[in-house]
């Protein structure tokens, strides 16, 4: 019994919230032990600190009845379940091996299929092969059914493929942001906008709506707009609309991004708990999250020993993406719990190894956490050294203008020039104060900018007092 239990509490504690929300909504039980469990499913789910046993004197099979009943409605709305049955299905009938059961499943299926289901789509195609497959063989009986279905539909269809087209688009531009601070994607943001929050449209494309404009806010640094996309998520996903664990996932690590963004940080750790119970290829980047998440939250302890727990998974990836991302948390983790020689030495071994990936990879944050560590060592020839080996000042500048730019490198290498006795404490002051004031400034720049400060205050603190007092003055304008 014991045994049974476990395992029903290992299944059970795994789920998310949003899934607990759709069941609760859909179940009509009359066993009134069926109920009970799912609540204290719900509950448990929510309070990961705080789980509850599950009760042993119900009997077993009531736990065996609900996990069947949980996995087979959870299973009904998985996209990513229905898209592998579709790639299935395709392949079946492009290579003339489907089934007469089968067949009879697809007909059931273009019954029940709507515009707005999230592959709609792809399921137009595969019935578009499906009636090619029936042309060709004079099935005429159920090549009329579909016929009907594609034709009901072909209207609809053409739009979203000529929409999805100009979502590519408006993807370039907005990708090409991140990477050229030049490049606009404010123009897009009433398209998406529009797409996202249209019913009529298939899931698999509002949804692809929402990841650019998640993407978009980030680049212009507009966090506040995004919680009106991820509320409506929420909604959605309550309902059982955009379903996979997957999405969920990835959902739950943007919302942790976002609330920490907006300093919102019991939510944020609440999000990035959440997003790391499902493993997947952007695993790493959910642990890096979380790991931001604690540092701001102060919970140094509890960030390092995250880093150290996903080395073996980090070994597994050939992204260079997550590994620089990953090298950067773990010096500034390290960092952090004032293992300072430890970071220094980390960082060097990283950048020694891997100079090209940096270069081209989030460089701008590996080198911001280096030279954090460098610092707190005492070792600004290095900084300086690195600075002008890598022209990194002048290639952080070519970003002035960028909603997402902080002059971290200069003002880190200006602290260690004047540290090294090359430059006088007013032209200290007169650098970090000039390039304060042609920020891009919002509330969350303002706010980075005031950590900033106090991270440098730690190496040079006499002079950092007027700095304070004048950016504070500054960036009031």
């Amino acid at each position: 019994m014991h045994y049974k239990l476990s395992k029903f509490s290992e299944f059970a504690n795994a789920l998310y919230p949003h899934e607990l929300d759709y069941l609760l909504g859909i179940q009509q039980f009359e066993q009134s032990d069926n109920l009970k469990i799912l609540n204290l499913i719900n509950y448990n789910s929510r309070n990961p600190r705080n789980i509850l046993p599950y009760d042993v004197t119900i009997d077993k099979r009531r736990y065996s009845y609900m996990k069947n009943w949980i996995e087979t409605n959870l299973e009904a709305r998985d996209v990513d379940l229905f898209y592998d049955w579709l790639i299935g299905y395709e392949k079946k009938v492009l290579t003339d091996l489907i089934q007469a059961d089968e067949e009879k499943e697809l007909l059931k299926k273009a019954k029940g299929i709507e515009p707005s289901h999230y592959y709609f789509i792809r399921f137009y195609e595969l019935m578009r092969y499906y009636r090619d497959f029936l042309l060709i063989r004079n099935r005429t009986d159920s090549y009329h059914a579909i016929e009907e279905f594609l034709k009901a539909n072909q209207a609809h269809y053409e739009a979203m493929v000529k929409l999805n087209a100009k979502l590519n688009t408006a993807s370039e531009d907005i990708v090409g942001q991140y990477f050229d601070s030049h490049t606009e994607s404010r123009q897009w943001e009433d398209f998406l906008t529009e797409v996202f929050f249209n019913p009529s449209i298939d899931g698999y494309t509002r949804y692809r709506a929402a990841v650019r404009l998640t993407y978009m806010y980030y680049n212009y640094r507009e966090f506040g707009k995004l919680r009106n996309i991820y509320d409506e998520l929420d909604r959605s996903f309550q309902a059982g609309i955009f379903y996979s664990r997957r999405i969920l996932a990835n959902y739950y690590a943007n919302r942790a991004m976002m609330h920490s963004k907006l300093n919102e940080l019991e939510d944020a750790e609440k999000y990035a708990y959440l997003s790391i119970r499902h493993e997947n290829s952007d695993y790493i980047f959910y642990l890096l999250n979380l790991c931001g998440v604690l540092l701001k939250s102060h919970k140094h302890k509890d960030a390092l020993a995250t880093m150290q727990q996903s080395i073996p998974m980090l070994k597994k990836t050939a992204n260079y993406y997550y590994r620089i991302g990953f090298a950067a948390f773990y010096t500034r983790t390290l960092t952090a719990n004032k293992l300072y020689s430890e970071a220094a030495d980390y960082a060097d071994t990283f950048h020694s190894s891997y100079k090209k990936e940096i270069s081209k990879n989030r460089w701008h944050l590996f080198y911001s956490n280096y030279f954090q560590a460098l610092s707190f060592c005492e070792n600004y020839g290095k900084i300086l050294s690195l600075a002008r080996r890598y022209k990194l000042i002048e290639k952080e500048k070519q970003q002035l203008g960028d909603p997402k730019y902080l002059p971290v490198l200069l003002w880190y290498s200006t602290v260690a020039d004047y540290m090294e006795g090359n430059i006088p404490e007013e032209e200290l002051e007169q650098i970090i104060i000039k390039s304060c004031d042609i920020l891009v400034r919002n509330n969350y720049k303002i706010a980075k900018i005031n950590v900033l400060l106090n991270e440098l205050s730690q190496f040079a603190p006499n002079p950092f007092r007027n700095i304070r007092d004048k950016t504070r003055q500054v960036l009031a304008n």
